[in-house]
């Protein structure tokens, strides 16, 4: 990391003429070890992004679903006391 790091700076001492400034070190220092961390993760697959795509639709239609019968059946029964509550009171 340090080796990379150091090629960058002088790099960008050459570009420069003069010596990199203390910003610029730790924007470099910070972007060498934001590549070291996207080595370590263990990316998902196609697959498994398939896989993971699907189940999280299939469950959010089957939630949704849900509702809407939840929805439905209480519709129904406050139609029905409506209506019970028109006959009785006239």
């Amino acid at each position: 990391m340090e080796r990379a790091n150091t090629k960058a700076l002088q790099k960008m001492d050459l570009k420069k003429g003069k010596s990199a400034s203390w910003e610029a070190k730790k924007v470099v220092t910070f972007v060498g070890e934001v590549k070291q961390e996207l080595k370590k993760i263990e990316w998902t697959s196609k697959e498994e992004l398939k896989a993971y795509t699907k189940i999280v639709l299939a469950s959010t239609f089957l939630f949704g679903l849900f509702v809407y019968s939840i929805d439905l059946i209480m519709r129904g029964i406050l139609s029905a006391l409506d209506g019970f509550l028109k006959f009785i009171g006239g």
